[in-house]
């Protein structure tokens, strides 16, 4: 089957989809815009008249339940201060109808008044007929009976009263606190009505409908009763529909007030009816928002579509980059075995042919590479090796000390070395060493070290700050590549067991005393060796008792790291030498490397290991 090029495969797919979703978005965003600006300005005007309706309800019925609320504390601060007349003097009935009588002429709200007793019958009313009235012979006014049994207010709406069902009424009631019995306001249709007009006319005096859109209350005749500020208070409103029909109908129309194209839509409230009027210009200013809401429909359509396109390429292009790609990331990881094999093109066939190609030839080289390599670090493993004493017991004539030491790098060559040489026929010279760094440069730098310290150790003797300072000097001038190396050379004297050192940045020694366990002696301490030729070094000393053990080594005993990157620290180190103090100088050294390993675990060696063991014996 011959192949088609990528270029005509992406082609044909790509029109396709771009066609498509062009078609999809264009009669998407014709129907949108349409539909969702009308709705949104009849949605705007609805929720304005229903929101003034729930407000108007809200707000009236706080008042009145506030005002009888008051009206009551009133009244008992009235009976509280004449005594319990109330109950007991008939003249006193007289004088409290008046007071409420008076009350109502007072309170536009309040057309009646009624006190009813704890037998649930009119006591005192305004009007005065209605005394002796049982509040639990009609339904209407039974309800209230419950300010009898502990209810604190209660409010009706507006219904037919008891006592005249052909006359509409609104009643509250509230409890008396102090006694059985409650007080009781009516509010005929006329004056609920007239309140209710009040709160309208106050709400809509400031309210804005969006922001350059208003309410206008007017009445049955279409003369204007409210307006913003009262500014178009007294004028009647022309239009070419009827307000009572538009309210009826529910409708949205578009109609020129006061000049200016606008939106209406009107509600009956009691006698009067609220219209909602809304600037055209603002519907299209709110329309243009919807605009930028459609653009970014338009844009999220065209990510997706950017997305399939993109699928496309994916399928047929970047999948194939990709493959290639990930295999060249595992061949450039040190994976030489992997093979590119992504084949769904001609030219993909022949990329991934070179690139094998490639590889083949690196492992190769690379392999070639390697055996060279190998046998050079074979070969300076050799040689450094070699610069190293490693014959023990090195001096199997003596017995006035059994002496061991041992190095293992972390890598094939490393930058730890160590040395012994008698200086002269009482004196033997024990260094150890850490050169910075790791590999070939290490090792080359160490063993320019080890050579400069023997002869300067020689030349000095006893005086081992002279030849740490003769070897700083000769290294700093020989340092090119500012590496730097810790020391500790130890002079001892073999027939006494007084050891004259120079610690040059290196680690404190251990020392066990004979009889005792291992301790680490921090004593004197200079700094390292070829970083600064002008410095001084000084020089300590200590005494070796027979029976006591000297361990001396390199950093890499202490910092060695398990998996969890823990280090194995001073404190193991210790516990590792006291496990068996009577153990030869070999043996204990092989205690700490044991104990070394099995902390490492499997974790890659972190830094070469060097020791030197020592135990003093003295003259025999």
């Amino acid at each position: 089957m011959k192949k088609k090029h990528l270029f005509r495969i992406v082609s044909s797919k790509m029109i396709a989809v771009i066609m498509s979703s062009f078609l999809i978005l264009m009669a998407v965003t014709a129907v949108f815009v349409f539909l969702y600006g009308r709705n949104k300005t009849d949605s705007l005007v609805k929720f304005c008249l229903t929101d003034l309706y729930d407000y108007l309800t809200f707000t009236t019925k706080w008042n009145r339940t506030t005002n009888i609320k008051r009206f009551t504390r009133d009244f008992e601060k009235l009976v509280a201060a004449n005594g319990d007349r109330l109950f007991t003097d008939p003249n006193f009935d007289d004088e409290v109808r008046d007071y409420l009588v008076r009350c109502t002429e007072y309170n536009a709200t309040m057309d009646e008044v009624n006190i009813i007793d704890e037998s649930g019958k009119i006591a005192i009313s305004t009007v005065k007929e209605y005394e002796g009235f049982d509040m639990a012979s009609k339904k209407q006014s039974k309800e209230f009976l419950c300010l009898l049994d502990g209810t604190d207010v209660y409010v009706q709406d507006m219904r037919p009263m008891s006592y005249d069902d052909k006359t509409m009424m609104r009643y509250s009631g509230k409890a008396f606190n102090d006694r059985k019995g409650f007080i009781q306001v009516g509010t005929g249709l006329e004056s609920y009505q007239e309140e209710r007009e009040k709160e309208l006319i106050s709400k809509i005096r400031y309210e804005r409908v969006g922001r350059t859109g208003y309410y206008l209350i007017v009445d049955r005749d279409q003369k204007i009763i409210g307006s913003p500020k009262d500014s178009h208070n007294g004028e009647e409103l022309a239009l070419s529909v009827d307000l009572k029909e538009l309210a009826e109908s529910g409708k949205i129309i578009k109609e020129k007030v006061y000049g200016i194209d606008s939106y209406i839509g009107a509600g009956i409230f009691d006698k009067d009816i609220v219209v909602v009027v809304y600037p055209v210009k603002e519907a299209w200013e709110t329309w243009n928002a919807a605009m930028i809401v459609l653009m970014i429909i338009y844009a999220v359509v065209f990510a997706v579509l950017f997305i399939l396109i993109n699928r496309l390429i994916a399928n047929h292009v970047t999948k194939g980059v990709y493959c290639i790609n990930d295999s060249l990331r595992s061949i450039t990881d040190g994976n030489l075995d992997e093979k590119a094999d992504f084949r769904d093109s001609v030219e993909f066939d022949e990329l991934s042919d070179g690139i094998n190609q490639t590889v083949d030839r690196l492992k190769m080289l690379i392999k070639e590479a390697e055996e060279r390599i190998d046998a050079e670090l074979a070969l300076a493993a050799k040689i450094q090796n070699s610069f190293i004493p490693h014959i023990f017991p090195p001096f199997p004539e003596r017995n006035e000390f059994e002496l061991y030491a041992a190095m293992v790098p972390a890598r094939e060559v490393g930058g730890d070395f160590y040395d012994y040489f008698f200086i002269d026929d009482d004196h033997l010279a024990l260094v150890i060493g850490d050169v910075s760094g790791k590999g070939i440069p290490a090792a080359m730098f160490m063993v320019m070290t080890k050579d400069r310290i023997r002869n300067s150790v020689m030349k000095h003797g006893t005086d081992v700050s002279g030849a740490v300072l003769e070897v700083n000097k000769e290294l700093c001038g020989e340092n090119d590549a500012g590496m730097f190396v810790t020391l500790w050379i130890g002079v001892l004297t073999v027939s006494t067991g007084q050891v004259d050192y120079v610690n040059a940045g290196h680690e404190y020694p251990a020392i066990c005393r004979a009889g005792k366990d291992f301790a680490i002696i921090e004593d004197v301490h200079s700094f390292v060796v070829a970083a600064m030729e002008s410095m001084d070094y000084e020089a300590g000393s200590f005494m070796l008792r027979p029976g006591d053990i000297l361990y001396q080594y390199t950093d890499g005993v202490t910092e060695a790291r398990d998996l969890q990157e823990n280090m194995f620290r001073k404190e193991r180190l210790l516990e590792a030498l006291n496990k068996d103090r009577t153990a030869s100088a070999e043996d204990m050294d092989n205690n700490v490397r044991k104990a070394v390993a099995e902390f490492v675990g499997e974790a890659p060696g972190f830094d070469d290991i060097t020791s030197v063991v020592l135990k003093y014996f003295g003259k025999k």
